[in-house]
């Protein structure tokens, strides 16, 4: 039986070339280019192997035009660089799940009469909001989250993230977190190409944050996004922390970063923390690292904060991220050798937003959800997955 093959447009399999990056060895890479040329034409199988590999749904191979993925979010990213205008398929598959979550649930809270989200936005009811200053809109922040200034002091590294996604939840605001797109390990996210994002909606505000970060610089991400949904942004959160970069935004993006750090490092206590912790050799970078564990921060956002309160000099900066880039590489080689996993429902429950899988929950109980759809809104493969999801959250709430 001769073998069937396909023919697919070149145009299309150029696009596949062009967004495979350094997905596809040099033999996959010479098939493309027969198949390009129509020296040759590949067959079911090949291509299925193709979709697998680049990332690439299956049916774009049999589109007769170049598939145009409008992807807006984009446009609120951070940093204006070469590499997130042409995102990777891990980015775009993460935004598009993430985007069918919130539109349930948004569809879900307005069916439910819920009326909108009272953070989402809050600055705009705010008269004269101009007028304030940033720790004035820090404390207005806080006062909406139900938290008091120095909040994250003394509790730890973990603590304080999970405490200030707890109180999001709290305001209705959906907070996601995972280090891969969806369920597969062979697919880890770049915190590289971004760390979190917050996507706008009235009624659902979503944050992602992209858990392959630590504890500690997550939880600044979670603040940034924090931040912009309470201006009713959406926002691409792809920025590295340096004194200098190229903002889309400029204005905006450093009043968002000013207010973030009056969140984490409220100035007085950040400066009377700072007098109790000098040193008789003045080693100002241990006195970084010190104080940044005192506010559940990263080393890194804690000298930024130091540097732009004229405690420390530039060099600190550059001697900080030495250290951090070898502390890094250290943990990872250590995490490479070390054997054991948290139990995966475990992992999962932590990752996906406990009132989400409530609502999914009963939602499908009711009947007004199907259980095919409740399971791939869980990422879940059927009914025992779903259970013991849901049981596993319900679990952690109540530790």
């Amino acid at each position: 039986m001769a073998t069937v093959r396909i023919p697919v447009k070149p145009d299309i399999l150029k696009w596949v070339s062009n967004q495979s990056g350094n997905l596809l060895t040099d033999d996959w890479k010479s098939k493309l280019e027969q198949w390009t040329k129509q020296e040759k034409q590949p067959t079911v199988n090949q291509l299925k192997q193709l979709s697998q590999k680049t990332r690439i749904p299956f049916g774009y191979f049999f589109l007769q035009n170049i598939p145009k993925e409008e992807i807006p979010l984009l446009k609120f990213r951070t940093i204006n660089n070469y590499e997130i205008e042409h995102p990777s398929r891990d980015l775009i598959d993460t935004i598009a799940d993430m985007e069918t979550k919130q539109d349930w649930l948004s569809n879900y809270r307005q069916k439910q009469g819920f009326p909108k989200n009272n953070f989402y936005a809050f600055s705009r009811h705010i008269n004269n909001i101009s007028q304030l200053s940033d720790p004035q809109k820090a404390q207005n922040i806080l006062e909406c989250l139900d938290l008091s200034i120095g909040w994250n002091f003394k509790k730890g590294v973990t603590k304080p993230f999970k405490k200030l996604r707890q109180h999001l939840n709290n305001v209705g605001i959906t907070v996601m977190t995972n280090g891969q797109v969806g369920n597969n390990t062979r697919r880890p996210l770049d915190q590289n190409e971004f760390r979190a994002f917050a996507l706008a909606d009235d009624y659902a505000p979503l944050i992602f944050i992209n858990s392959n970060d630590s504890y500690r610089a997550m939880l600044f991400s979670l603040v940034h996004e924090l931040v912009h949904l309470w201006f009713g942004t959406s926002e691409l959160f792809n920025a590295d922390l340096k004194l200098e970069n190229n903002y889309i935004n400029s204005l905006t993006e450093q009043g968002v970063n000013q207010i973030s750090e009056e969140i984490i490092f409220p100035k007085e206590l950040f400066l009377q923390l700072w007098r109790q912790e000098l040193t008789d050799d003045d080693n100002q970078l241990q006195q970084v690292l010190d104080i940044s564990k005192k506010f559940g921060a990263s080393p890194l956002s804690t000298g930024i904060r130091s540097l732009h309160l004229n405690l420390i000099p530039q060099k600190v900066i550059g001697q900080l991220q030495d250290y951090l880039q070898d502390e890094y590489d250290h943990k990872k080689k250590a995490n490479k050798e070390s054997s054991g996993a948290p139990k995966y429902y475990v992992v999962r429950a932590s990752r996906i937003d406990h009132n989400f899988v409530e609502d999914v929950n009963r939602s499908a109980k009711s009947g007004q959800t199907t259980y095919t759809e409740a399971f791939e809104l869980l990422n879940v493969k059927n009914n025992n997955g779903f259970n013991k999801l849901v049981n596993e959250v319900r679990g952690e709430k109540d530790d």
